[in-house]
């Protein structure tokens, strides 16, 4: 008989062979690059559009494709782009770039559908679908992350990777890019040590009922899909926010049932501590994962080095292994069967 979530779990262990299988392609993503952004191609801003994890993914695109472009970026959600398209679209050239598991999730299609009545736009979809193909000028593939599980892992964590390429391309960074080839043997170790943490945080506080994930820059899209799987997965009440705006009120719920996670910038290593060393005064469990964090904030409950050479915005489509775990855990101790969410589908498919 199946286990509960036997299928999540397997499916989060196959992330490592979704990035392998870009790597693998890698020459033919440039080629779709070198049409999208070659120099008669002008654009006045990039918007990257999804809904639910796919919008999320699109706050950490927009986030890091800014680090290496001039050109604007942002993240807008599917519906606003349907219902307020002049708002994003009148007058200017942009580059729309829907973000979706599947392509038949309606929202998508409906945006995209309107966004292309516009004269000076186009699309470059970011799919595991490719029959995105279908209604995108142009399309980058995640070729290995078809998924039987309802929820999306490594869907997410391969089309972030793929955003952190696109962005990378783009900004002329292939020496970047060039440095995560080996990107499969780090996700596989990350993988192990993400599960052992989350794990012994969850067995470890039976008291837990509100879980935060804090980040900032590229980490914040990725602190929104935590909090997201552990919602979907374990029923469970989950937050997150950019971490100095955690102080602006939200802090008022933390007492010693909350568990706050850091996902670390570079940028922010030492606000993050002060931030962690409050709220653990305040009763919380911490837990920071991050570059030098065993070091920077020893006094966190639990700490994850990330130490692999890799800068903050190579580290996006790993560090967020943590929500998964997190997520998984939850919906076992509590009998859930994280495999079969409550009320979800692959694709929301309105009729």
């Amino acid at each position: 008989m199946k286990k509960n979530s036997e299928i999540t779990y397997k499916e989060i262990y196959k992330q490592p062979d979704s990035f392998q299988a870009i790597n693998n392609s890698i020459e033919e993503i440039y080629k779709v690059l070198d049409q999208v952004f070659h120099s008669d191609e002008t654009y006045d801003e990039l918007i990257f559009t999804g809904c639910g994890t796919s919008l999320y993914l699109a706050q950490a695109a927009a986030q890091v494709f800014s680090s290496y472009n001039k050109i604007s970026a942002k993240a807008v959600p599917c519906s606003e782009l349907y219902f307020f398209p002049e708002t994003f679209l009148e007058d200017r050239k942009v580059l729309v770039l829907p973000i979706t598991r599947k392509s038949y999730t309606t929202e998508v299609r409906m945006a995209i559908d309107k966004v292309r009545s516009f004269e000076n736009v186009k699309t470059l979809a970011i799919s595991c679908d490719r029959d995105s193909r279908l209604y995108n000028d142009h399309m980058l593939l995640s070729p290995e992350a078809d998924e039987k599980s309802i929820i999306m892992t490594g869907s997410f964590t391969s089309m972030v990777y793929l955003s952190v390429i696109l962005a990378m391309y783009a900004g002329g960074q292939r020496t970047k890019i060039d440095m995560m080839m080996n990107y499969k043997t780090v996700a596989e170790e990350l993988l192990e040590k993400m599960d052992r943490l989350a794990k012994s945080i969850v067995e470890e506080h039976n008291n837990i009922n509100l879980f935060v994930t804090l980040g900032q820059g590229v980490y914040y899209g990725i602190a929104n899909e935590c909090m997201n799987k552990m919602k979907e997965m374990g029923l469970t009440n989950s937050e997150a926010y950019y971490g100095m705006e955690y102080r602006h009120g939200p802090m008022s719920l933390v007492d010693e049932n909350t568990l706050i996670i850091s996902l670390c910038h570079s940028k922010t290593n030492e606000t993050d501590a002060g931030i962690l060393k409050e709220m653990k005064s305040y009763g919380a469990t911490t837990a920071a994962i991050g570059e030098g964090v065993s070091k920077s904030m020893s006094d966190a409950d639990y700490t994850l080095d990330l130490d692999y050479g890799y800068n903050d915005d190579q580290y996006a489509p790993v560090i967020g292994f943590i929500g998964q775990f997190i997520g998984y855990y939850i919906a076992e101790k509590k009998g859930i069967d994280a495999d079969n969410p409550r009320h979800l589908a692959q694709a929301i498919v309105l009729k």
